[in-house]
C-alpha cells in the first residue's frame, strides 16, 4: 500500500506542475452535450451521473453513459457500468457496481481542518473536494455481486506544516507538506494519519495514510498566496483478500458511522459522520441495472422521453433501474 500511495503521490504533485498552464478557453466536459439540442437540461443530469462515480472527472469528455447508469438513494450513490465498459485485461472480474458513502459535515482539530468554500478551487471538481468518499466496489464475474474493494478518500484539508511560508514554489509547498505528514510516527512503527472508521461496535477499520497533494486548476501564483497545500488521505483495500465483515455488516445495517483523521498523540486533522442510509437499496438496484436493457444507450437516449415531465412525476415513476439516472432532481430534494 506505501507504493501505491507514492506513485500517487507523484502523479497528483506531477499534475500540480501540468495545471499551471493556462486552461483551454472550452472545457472538455462541454463535448458530452455538445449534439444535444437541449444542452440546459441535458448536462446537469449528464454531471450528476458524473459526480454518482468516484472515478470520473466532470471536467473531462466523460462521453454518452452508454453501458453505465447511477441513482442516488437516501444518503448514497450508486454508479454501474457493464462488463463492456470496464474492458478490463487479464482476469475478467465482469461489471462493476460503486457504491459511495459520504461525509458531508467535516470539522477539524489542533492538527488540520477541511477547506472552506472560499478556499476550495471553484470548480466541477469542487463537490467531491469538499467531502469524504467511502465506495464500496462490487464485481459481477457471474452476475452476482461480490465485494471487491474499498477506497476512502478525505475531504480537503490544510494542514499546519511548519515554515511552510519559506516554501518559494507551489511544488516546494506540496513537497514539505508530504514530508509533514510522512514524519508522523505512531507507537507500533506506522507511519502518517490514522483514519479510523466506527459504529456501534466500536472501531470498525483502521489505516494509516501519507496522503497526497489535491490537484487543482489554480496557477503557481495563486496557490503560493493561498499559503498551503491541499491535502487529501486516501487509502485503497482489497475486501477480496482482505474482507472487513464488521464494517460491511454496519454498512448494510444502515449505522451511521464516525470518521476521524488524527496526527499522533490523537489531535484531530479531520471529524465527521459517514451516513450509510439506502445502502441495501443501492446495491439491489445496481444490480438489477446491469441486467436492463436499457443500460445499453446513451443516457440522453434514455432520458428523452421523460423530457417533459415535471420533478413530481419522479416521486412515482415507475421506470426501470437504469432510468433512474434521468431523474432531474438533486440528491437533497429526493430525501
Amino acid at each position: 500500500m506505501r507504493h501505491v500511495r507514492a506513485v500517487l503521490g507523484g502523479v497528483a504533485l506531477a499534475a500540480l506542475a501540468a495545471c499551471d498552464a493556462e486552461p483551454p478557453k472550452i472545457a472538455a466536459a462541454e463535448k458530452v452535450v455538445a449534439a444535444s439540442e437541449h444542452r440546459g437540461a441535458d448536462w446537469p443530469l449528464m454531471l450528476a451521473h458524473c459526480l454518482r462515480s468516484p472515478n470520473c472527472d466532470p471536467a473531462s469528455d466523460f462521453g454518452q453513459g452508454v453501458g453505465e447508469a447511477s441513482n442516488s438513494i437516501s444518503e448514497v450513490n450508486w454508479f454501474a457500468q457493464s462488463k463492456d465498459v470496464v474492458k478490463e485485461g487479464g482476469q475478467d472480474y465482469g461489471a462493476a457496481i460503486r457504491v459511495s458513502l459520504y461525509g458531508l459535515r467535516g470539522q477539524g482539530g489542533k492538527a488540520g481542518a477541511p477547506l472552506t468554500v472560499d478556499e476550495t478551487e471553484a470548480s466541477l471538481r469542487a463537490a467531491n473536494a469538499r467531502r469524504s468518499t467511502l465506495t464500496i466496489e462490487y464485481r459481477a464475474p457471474g452476475g452476482k455481486p461480490e465485494a471487491y474493494g474499498l477506497t476512502f478518500w478525505s475531504a480537503q484539508v490544510k494542514l499546519p506544516v511548519p515554515n511552510i511560508k519559506t516554501a518559494k514554489s507551489a511544488e516546494a509547498m506540496a513537497d514539505m507538506t508530504g514530508a509533514y505528514v510522512s514524519a508522523m510516527k505512531w507507537p507500533d512503527g506506522s507511519q502518517g494519519a490514522k483514519v479510523e472508521i466506527t459504529g456501534k461496535a466500536g472501531v470498525l477499520y483502521s489505516e494509516y495514510s501519507d496522503g497526497l497533494a489535491a490537484s487543482d486548476i489554480t496557477r503557481s501564483k495563486e496557490k503560493m498566496a493561498r499559503g498551503f497545500t491541499p491535502w487529501v488521505f486516501f487509502i485503497p483495500r482489497n475486501l477480496r483478500d482482505e474482507p472487513l465483515p464488521k464494517l460491511m455488516a454496519a454498512i448494510e445495517a444502515g449505522e451511521t458511522l464516525g470518521l476521524k483523521v488524527t496526527a499522533p498523540g490523537g489531535d484531530i486533522i479531520l471529524a465527521d459522520a459517514i451516513y450509510t442510509g439506502g445502502y441495501a437499496s443501492a446495491l439491489s438496484e445496481a444490480t438489477q441495472a446491469l441486467a436492463d436493457p436499457e443500460l445499453a444507450k446513451p443516457v440522453l437516449e434514455r432520458c428523452a422521453r421523460f423530457a417533459t415531465e415535471k420533478p413530481e412525476f419522479w416521486k412515482i415513476a415507475d421506470v426501470t433501474p437504469a432510468l433512474r439516472v434521468c431523474d432531474p432532481r438533486t440528491q437533497q430534494q429526493r430525501i
